[in-house]
């Protein structure tokens, strides 16, 4: 079965809505927030999924997350179209991820006298990146490739098809699998370097 883009069904006009949603229009708001919730929610899922270890947030409350990151204390980001909304929630999902694993971890820590030293650790090959060295080399790459920062982060974080990306980004699928591949050849030597 072939992926839609998220919330392609939605009979509001999101992108429609948002000059209102940007003049501080709260019925707007409102129902862009209802109009997208489904989609948002979905696409949390499929993050949480792919989530490796213990988890302290469910799909709900790390969409809720996303909305108040985005809209939350007078924030407005200009957004130019429902895509853009898309794409935006998805990297504000997942940085409540990357946050909410640094607290978890953050009392995980060793104490220091326990450390032992890197030249005397053996590093295995298969290991996991952190999540936050994951999301500091992907901040890189966004520095550099936003576009395949943006692959990155909708194909791996939201979960989405070659054909659903190309559709947000408004590229063709050719252009997403050559940014795919080069963004994967560097974020492989980043956490491997």
């Amino acid at each position: 079965m072939a992926r839609q883009e998220p919330g392609a069904s939605d009979a509001v006009d999101v992108t429609g809505l948002l000059p209102a949603v940007h003049a501080g229009d709260p019925e707007a708001l409102a129902r862009v927030m209802s109009a997208m919730y489904d989609a948002l929610h979905r696409l949390a899922r499929e993050q949480l999924a792919a989530e490796y270890g213990e988890r302290t947030l469910g799909p709900t409350e790390l969409v809720n997350e996303g909305f108040l990151r985005l809209f939350g204390a007078g924030r407005l980001p200009e957004l130019a179209d429902r895509r853009h909304l898309l794409g935006v929630a998805v990297r504000a999902m997942r940085q409540a991820l990357v946050d909410a694993a640094r607290r978890r971890n953050a009392g995980k820590r060793v104490p220091a006298e326990l450390c032992v030293p890197l030249d005397e650790a053996a590093v295995a090959e298969d290991a996991i990146a952190a999540p936050g060295t994951v999301s500091a080399a992907l901040a890189e790459l966004e520095a550099i490739a936003p576009r395949q920062a943006q692959v990155v982060v909708l194909r791996v974080f939201a979960g989405l098809g070659e054909r659903a990306t190309a559709a947000l980004l408004g590229v063709s699928e050719r252009t997403v699998q050559r940014d795919w591949r080069m963004a994967r050849a560097w974020l492989r030597r980043e956490l491997e370097g």
